[in-house]
Order: C-alpha cells, then sequence, then structure tokens
C-alpha cells in the first residue's frame, strides 16, 4: 500500500504501485524516490511516515517527517530542517537524509531506526532494572550535552521518544520537533512558546522559559517512570511537595542513583544538575561511560568448547609477555633471555629478533617483561628488567630511542590510544608517563607502595588503572595523573583487564582469585573465579565479548562476557606456568605464551 500524504485528501490509501493517488490526483512518490507506506505518529507539528527509497536497491526504509506551512513560516521550517541536519551528526540521533520542499508542506527525510521505544518497553516487560536505568541514562547524558554544546534544547524528553534499536545498539533519541535555541539573558525575561509532554515538562519550561537544564528534569522523570512504570502525575505528592517514587519501584534502588534521579528532577532551578556532564560526574565518578546498551534479557549463549589450533615453540626462552599489531600480521615476544621477537602471524616464521650480541648491540641487556605495538603498526615498544623501554622502528628493524626509566626494573608498558604518551611502572611503585615524540618523561605518579605489576588505559585514553603487589588497584585521570580512587585487597594484585563498556575492572591476585569491580559505583561486584595458583595473565577481546584469566597453575580459564556478570565456558592448558595471554583483533582467537617455551593459539569449535 502506499499512503497519499495531502492533509485534505479524502481517500488516501491507494495500491503499492500508483503513481498518483486516486483520491485527489497528488503524487505519491516524494522526490521522485520515497514511497509512504505507514503513519508512525501525529501531532500538533506534523506527522510522520514509514517510507521507502526507490532510488537504492534493494529498498531502504526511511522516516518523513511531514510539516505542514499552516504551522509557521518557511523560515521557521528551514530552521528545523538546519538543526537536524546539524544534530543528526550525532550517531544517537537520527541522520537527515533530504529535504523536500512544496506550497503545501516541508518533508524532512531521515534514517530509520527500526526497534520500541521505551514506553513500548516499559509497557511490555514491566519497570526497568536499576542497572538498566543507570545503563540508559548513562548512554543518554552524552546525547544531551552534545545538544546542549550546539545551542538547542530538545524540550520534549519522554519514554516515547527514545529508541531502543533492534539487537545491541545504543539507545536513540528522536523528534525534535519541539527543539529550540538555547534562549539569551534577555530572552529569558519575556515568556516563550509554552510546550513539553504533560508530566515530563520542567516548571520553567511550563512557564515558557526553557533551559538546557530543562531538558535534564524531563530525562530524570524518564527515569523514574522506567523505574517504577508509573506516569509522573502520579509520582509527586502536592501534599509533601515532593517526588515519592521510592516507594513505587519493584525493587529497592541504591542511594547512589536515587540522590542522581533527586537532582534530575529537583524543581529548583538551583538545586537541579547545571549540564548533563555534572550528572554524568556523579552517576559515573570513574569516568568511563558504557559503549553499548546493556539489559537484564540477553539471549544466554551455550558454552563454546575452545582447542589448541597452533602450538610455535620458543626452545630456550620463555615468553614474559606478548603482543599483536592493529593488522593482526605480526605478533611480538618479550622473551627471558633479553630478546624481543618479531613473528609472521600467518607462517609462524621469526621475521627478525631484536637482541644483544656478546655484550653488544641495541638489545636488551636482561629479560623483557613488556611490549606493545604502536597503533600506527610501524613501531614496537619493549621494556625491560634493565630499566628502559626501548621504540624500534619495523620498517628497518632498528632501535628509534631508548627511555631510561628513573628506576629499577620496568613491570609494565601501556600506550594512550592515540599512540602520544607512553606509560611505564617498575618495581619500586612509581608509574612514569611519557612523552613519546619528545622523549620526555611529563609526570610520575608516585601512590603504589611496591611493586606495580599491570597498567590499562581506558579506549579514549582518559583514564588509567594499575594494580600492585601491596594489594592496591588505582584507577588515575589522564594526562593529569590525578588519583581518583583506590581500592584495597589483602592480598598482592598481579593483572587487571578494564572493559569499558560494562564498565568494569576485573583484577587477579597472587593467592589465584579473580575479582569483578564496578567503575559506575566503586563497589566490588564479586569473586568470579579461582585459580590453584597466583593468576600471572589477564586478557579481555577487542569486542569485550571474551575474557581470559591465566595462571600459574598452567591453565587458562575462559569466560563469556555476552551478559551482565561473565560466565566460565573453557578450560584451557599448557603444561607449565601461563605468562601472558592476547586476541586477535578480530577477537576470534586467543594467543597465550608459557613457561614450558611454547606459544599456542586458541579458537572456538565451529558448531556442528
Amino acid at each position: 500500500m502506499t499512503l497519499c500524504i495531502n492533509p485534505q485528501c479524502p481517500a488516501p490509501s491507494n495500491a503499492a504501485e500508483s503513481e498518483r493517488c486516486q483520491g485527489c490526483g497528488a503524487r505519491l512518490c516524494l522526490g521522485q524516490r520515497f514511497r509512504p507506506t505507514q503513519v508512525l505518529g501525529e501531532g500538533g507539528f506534523g506527522r510522520t511516515f514509514l517510507a521507502w527509497d526507490e532510488a537504492v536497491t534493494p529498498p531502504q526504509r526511511y522516516v518523513i517527517k511531514q510539516i505542514l506551512r499552516s504551522r509557521g513560516s518557511r523560515e521557521q521550517d528551514l530552521a528545523e530542517a538546519k538543526r537536524l541536519a546539524q544534530l543528526g551528526q550525532h550517531p544517537q540521533i537520527p541522520s537527515l537524509i533530504a529535504i523536500l520542499e512544496s506550497s503545501r508542506d516541508l518533508c524532512l527525510v531521515q534514517t530509520y531506526v527500526a526497534g520500541r521505544t521505551l514506553a513500548q518497553r516499559v509497557e511490555t516487560d514491566g519497570p526497568l532494572t536499576e542497572k538498566d536505568v543507570r545503563s540508559l541514562l548513562l548512554a543518554l547524558l552524552p546525547v544531551l550535552q552534545f545538544i546542549h554544546d550546539q545551542k538547542i534544547i530538545h524540550r520534549d524528553i519522554k519514554p516515547e521518544n527514545v529508541l531502543l534499536p533492534e539487537g545491541d545498539g545504543l539507545p536513540v533519541l528522536v523528534d525534535f520537533g519541539a527543539a529550540r535555541p538555547v534562549p539569551t539573558a534577555s530572552e529569558l525575561e519575556q515568556t516563550g512558546t509554552i510546550i513539553g509532554s504533560a508530566g515530563y515538562a520542567a516548571p520553567e519550561q511550563a512557564l515558557g522559559k526553557a533551559v538546557p537544564a530543562s531538558d535534564l528534569y524531563s530525562l530524570g522523570l524518564t527515569g523514574l517512570y522506567l523505574l517504577t512504570g508509573v506516569h509522573p502525575f502520579d509520582l509527586y505528592s502536592v501534599a509533601e511537595d515532593r517526588w515519592v517514587w521510592q516507594t513505587l519501584t519493584p525493587v529497592p534502588v541504591s542511594d547512589a542513583l536515587a540522590r542522581v534521579l533527586n537532582r534530575l528532577t529537583a524543581r529548583a532551578l538551583r538545586s537541579r544538575y547545571p549540564t548533563a556532564t555534572a550528572a554524568l560526574a556523579d552517576l559515573a565518578p570513574a569516568g568511563l561511560i558504557p559503549q553499548r546498551r546493556v539489559t537484564s534479557n540477553l539471549v544466554k549463549r551455550p558454552p563454546n568448547p575452545w582447542r589448541c589450533t597452533q602450538i610455535w615453540p620458543t626452545s630456550g626462552r620463555v615468553v614474559n609477555a606478548l603482543a599483536i599489531a592493529p593488522t593482526g600480521q605480526a605478533i611480538a615476544a618479550a622473551n627471558s633471555d633479553g630478546t624481543v621477537q618479531l613473528w609472521d602471524y600467518q607462517t609462524g616464521e621469526v621475521l627478525h629478533t631484536f637482541a644483544q650480541r656478546l655484550g653488544f648491540g641495541e638489545g636488551h641487556r636482561d629479560a623483557a617483561t613488556a611490549v606493545t605495538f604502536h597503533p600506527d603498526g610501524q613501531t614496537l615498544f619493549s621494556a625491560s628488567q634493565d630499566g628502559t623501554v626501548k621504540q624500534w622502528n619495523l620498517d628497518r628493524y632498528r632501535q628509534r630511542q631508548s627511555l631510561q626509566q628513573p628506576g629499577w626494573q620496568v613491570t609494565t608498558i601501556a600506550l594512550t590510544p592515540d599512540g602520544a604518551q607512553l606509560i611505564a611502572a617498575e618495581t619500586t611503585g612509581r608509574i612514569s608517563l611519557w612523552q613519546i615524540s619528545e622523549g620526555k618523561r611529563l609526570v610520575d605518579l608516585t601512590r603504589h607502595s611496591g611493586a606495580v605489576n599491570q597498567v590499562q588505559v581506558s579506549p579514549l585514553g582518559d583514564r588509567l588503572v594499575s594494580v600492585g603487589e601491596a594489594g592496591t588497584l588505582r584507577l588515575w585521570a589522564l594526562p593529569t595523573g590525578q588519583l581518583l580512587h583506590t581500592w584495597t585487597v589483602q592480598t598482592g594484585l598481579r593483572v587487571v583487564a578494564l572493559n569499558a563498556m560494562v564498565p568494569a575492572v576485573v583484577p587477579g591476585d597472587r593467592r589465584g582469585a579473580v575479582m569483578l569491580w564496578s567503575l559506575t559505583d566503586f563497589a566490588q561486584h564479586q569473586q568470579l573465579g579461582q585459580h590453584q595458583d597466583a593468576v600471572s595473565a589477564i586478557a579481555l577481546s577487542p569486542n569485550g565479548r571474551w575474557l581470559a584469566t591465566g595462571s600459574r597453575d598452567r591453565e587458562i580459564h575462559l569466560w563469556d562476557w555476552g551478559g551482565e556478570i561473565p560466565q566460565r565456558c573453557a578450560v584451557l592448558r599448557h603444561d607449565w606456568a601461563v605468562c601472558d595471554l592476547v586476541f586477535t583483533p578480530d577477537s576470534q582467537t586467543l594467543i597465550s605464551g608459557a613457561a614450558d617455551e611454547t606459544i599456542r593459539f586458541w579458537q572456538a569449535v565451529a558448531d556442528g
């Protein structure tokens, strides 16, 4: 069926292939390519339709928003189109594809997002869990900050205007028909247009004086609805002049989230968060925002058997650390004899060995302890117990520079995602941040007591986690080096993985315990598992699906992190202690190095 969008048409339904409306004679295919097939919504600002783009093969679905000329001036309509084009650059806001103008209306063509709204989700499944609401707020607050940074207020945040895409995508904010530029100080002194959805509009917005914090108020009320399933009209006590939502949630909500929601929904502007960033600081004190939507009804995956597919002998050398090139074409190994080897991933051939010869040359003078590739894939960094970090040029297999760490043995290194800074840690507890281009040490972090065993940098490069032999796990801000939080346990922490998608950290200790700590509320969630000896390696796959933990007990435990909590799905074994683990860039293969002088490759057994 094809729909005629002429609001005066007496018979808008037409056959699927019709070129002109049988009721009014209007052309049906807008812009000679977009064919409306279904009404999606209708309101005071116009109507929205589902349409198919027949100019591409196969046809693609889009949303057409029809703005009738009687609503306002052409300049106002085009201003809305300009705002949509500007805001559509954000991945969680539909993109503007085309503007179709006629004497009757203005039609804005936007990308179509398949899924259901938050309102539909609650109507079908009931109230959401605290974890789901927290994840949604963490995903939507950055979108609001982006909108406000563009000097625009949405003015109609509500459950019906947030879409949950099919699959595991981030929530999408829609319907910018009420959006307007942020008012100037003089404009706030005047009464503007009163707009917004009943129950979700902030008090100042109901007076025609909306400000960016008005969107935060509406988002907060959306959160209250998601937790209770009750419309805001029924959550406010006039007698007590306050929201009484906490007694209506199926499960009590934590004090931390309640404080954030109560401040978001404060009726007085001076008591409300001034910006979305300020709300994020309280909601995610670690500064790590989930990169995907975490839901409580994820499909349970069956355990996957994994098997060893290749074994590379490293006779006479124990591989202390492994790294894989960004392209996946080469593997680097830091070895117990001080050498650093570069292997061809496809053939298993040793491409080059960086080493001293008879005490001479550019190689390390003691055991190599860490190795990592630069994001450009043309440079390799290695660290050693000799107190140096060396930068190798892979085009000519020559040393580019050597950084002398001002202490003892270097235990671990990491690079920021842009490859501009290097973090090196040592046995004395010092962590140093280096500017690579200048070979200059920028700042020293000295809060650890005893050896720092591993460091991990967040995907955005603004957070660093470190674990030490004294039983401390510390969270730092980069590049300032400000200490944000410290966790303490009773035994030494050897390794750690950081999952910014959740977000959480997984440390392992010298007694074999593997733990999960939240980075949203800094609370320890649980102990995941127990090895029979010290945890010596932890790796997280690039897609966040797989977690691997290795131990001196010779075992590798593989965990499926498809849900909220990782589930162990396989146990793999070496002949001697596991030294390091790394996943390939496609997350399909786990590579391990061990004291049995082998490098092994593990893959999931294909179904069937």
